[in-house]
């Protein structure tokens, strides 16, 4: 089956490739990359690339939903505009940031950030703004292109270093353990 992706960000695109490639789909095109408020807008317009042949993925941070529930955010991305979306029409929202997933690979993910494993979260899902963790942990990592690229630097209002995007897409494609993360106490990726 193909699938399609409607996807908040970038990162979003790297892990959605890896996830279909791990469950058998062939990727089909992406769309989005235009942050939460276009996914929220716009989802249920792509329903239409859903038929029995190609699936459509929709791929976003619950956090920015501002649901109190996945129903709720359900309701506010999808439902109000197809009450009755088809079968092959997904919609995912990693809790609460998409960072929370990679975080849950945690042997892999110390490995590439050159850190010990121990300092790695248990429960990455339950961590409001994994993002920040994450850049926190490469701020202590062994290297340099690691702590300079992910970590923002001190006293810089951003989250995340210049390089955190190239470098966390090179994680995820070349190292994320998609069954390490879903065997952890995460919650089931897909």
């Amino acid at each position: 089956m193909i699938m399609h992706l409607l996807a908040e960000g970038h990162m979003e695109e790297a892990v959605a490739a890896k996830l279909f490639s791990f469950c058998g789909y062939r990727p089909g095109r992406v769309y989005g990359r235009r942050g939460f408020i276009y996914i929220r807008e716009k989802a249920a317009k792509f329903s239409h690339l859903a038929t029995q042949d190609s699936g459509v993925l929709v791929l976003t941070d619950f956090r920015d939903t501002g649901a109190m529930c996945f129903t709720a955010a359900l309701q506010q991305y999808i439902w109000r505009s197809l009450p009755d979306p088809p079968g092959t029409f997904l919609c995912r929202f990693a809790v609460n940031e998409l960072e929370s997933w990679l975080l849950a690979d945690r042997a892999g993910l110390a490995k590439f950030l050159g850190i010990a494993a121990a300092k790695m979260p248990h429960q990455p899902e339950r961590d409001n703004f994994p993002k920040k963790t994450l850049a926190a942990l490469a701020r202590g990592s062994r290297k340099n292109i690691i702590r300079d690229g992910i970590a923002p630097p001190l006293g810089h209002g951003g989250a995340v270093g210049p390089g955190y995007m190239p470098l966390m897409r090179e994680f995820v494609t070349e190292f994320w353990n998609i069954e390490a993360a879903t065997a952890s106490n995460a919650k089931p990726l897909f």
